[in-house]
């Protein structure tokens, strides 16, 4: 029986590796009480983040009852831009969601919106958080400029609707967001 239990375990692992070495991956995140108190990311998770090679950068603030939900891994084998991180955070309920997003390289300005917020982080120096239609939205949301030095990676905040990701929630409050946005801090 235990060698039926190391096989499965060990197939387990290379399916993984496989998926995380191909294209995308998708590593679910178990309730708070199992995470890392600062960054809320299980190791497992934190450890696919840093197999992109990329420098990862997440808030150290993230708002009471809230976890990392899901994280989202993009490697794309042909192109260096096409590196990517999404990280979903979550409230208990289940009812208001955000994420951080990174890339490596691509980006591009974002139009303002309806209504801006200042971000002065001490990281990444001053942008703004734009409430506006973007991506998906249906409705306003809320989308920081990218932060992040001339050569990135890239990081910003991301509201509700932007990606399908986040489209069964609603957005925190733009002070949050900011606040957040504001805390996004690198990890070694």
């Amino acid at each position: 029986m235990k060698i039926f239990k190391y096989s499965v375990n060990l197939t387990f692992f290379c399916i993984v590796a496989c998926i995380i070495a191909s294209t995308a991956a998708v590593i679910a995140q178990p309730r708070p009480s199992q995470t890392n108190s600062v960054i809320k990311l299980t190791p497992t998770q934190l450890k696919v983040l840093r197999s992109l090679g990329l420098k990862v950068a997440l808030p150290s603030y993230v708002p009471a009852n809230f976890y990392a939900d899901k994280v989202l891994v993009e490697a794309g084998r042909e192109n260096v831009q096409s590196l990517r991180y999404l990280v979903v955070y979550q409230n208990l309920s289940a009812d208001k969601c955000f994420a951080i997003e990174s890339a490596s390289g691509g980006i591009g300005d974002l139009p303002s919106g309806s209504r801006s917020y200042p971000i002065n982080s001490p990281i990444f120096g001053k942008s703004v958080l734009e409430q506006g239609l973007y991506g998906n939205a249906k409705q306003p949301t809320l989308l920081s400029q990218w932060l992040g030095s001339q050569n990135g990676p890239f990081y910003r905040f991301v509201g509700t609707g932007v990606l399908p990701e986040l489209s069964n929630c609603s957005n925190v409050t733009p002070q949050e967001a900011v606040k957040i946005s504001q805390s996004v801090r690198y990890f070694n």
